[in-house]
């Protein structure tokens, strides 16, 4: 009978050229089960889906609410769903112990930890009371209270000056295409984490990458 395979340690910190690690929440610290794009409109057709999904970033970075923005929609559309109907699709969400534990075991080797995500201000507060997310990162990096929102470059340099590090200094994790590639562009180290993967392959690819990162100081 084989054995299972234990998984590879962390590299140290003090190994390696990452000081900080950026982690995405929906899709990568917690599942969001249903694709997000699906939600949306199985919820209220596509129209909406692509309204919201054009307009958001006004309650992302904190210039309107949630309820706000999904009035505004509600009326515009005529859709029947009432505001606070379509905005039960936000409370739901389910942590992942594996990719908290990761959290953990990188604050242990010396990481800094950045909870990273684009949240309006109701789903923030519903994120850190109902799912415990206070405490969990070093610091938190919600793009409502930064005023900027992901894929923005701006999103990625406040929190890169807010965590004291240089963009090369940093890995940023995160299920979204456009988030990693502006944060690449900014010379951000990044690792792409499918969404919903899971903690298991969220610590494999979070390995791999400082290992890189580890090799890269060495070579230095």
């Amino acid at each position: 009978m084989s054995t299972p395979t234990a998984a590879a340690p962390l590299p140290p910190a003090a190994t390696t050229s990452v000081r900080a690690v950026l982690l995405d929440a929906d899709g990568v610290l917690q599942l969001i089960g249903t694709p997000w794009h699906q939600a949306l409109a199985d919820a209220a057709g596509e129209e909406f889906c692509e309204a919201l999904l054009r307009e958001e970033v006004s309650a992302l970075e904190g210039r309107e609410s949630l309820m706000e923005l999904l009035t505004r929609l509600v009326e515009r559309l005529r859709l029947p769903s009432a505001p606070k109907e379509l905005a039960a699709l936000w409370w739901q969400a389910t942590p992942d112990p594996t990719a908290r534990d990761l959290v953990v075991q990188l604050r242990q080797a010396g990481y800094l930890t950045v909870l990273a995500t684009n949240q309006q201000r109701e789903r923030m507060e519903w994120m850190r009371t109902h799912l415990h997310y206070d405490g969990l990162c070093d610091l938190d990096a919600y793009s409502c209270t930064l005023g900027v929102a992901k894929p923005d470059p701006r999103y990625f340099t406040t929190v890169l000056e807010r965590a004291g590090v240089e963009a090369h200094e940093a890995l940023f994790v995160d299920d979204d295409a456009e988030n990693i590639a502006a944060a690449a562009a900014l010379g951000i180290r990044t690792l792409h984490h499918r969404a919903d993967a899971g903690g298991a392959v969220l610590r494999a690819g979070v390995v791999q990458a400082l290992q890189r990162a580890q090799c890269a100081t060495l070579e230095d």
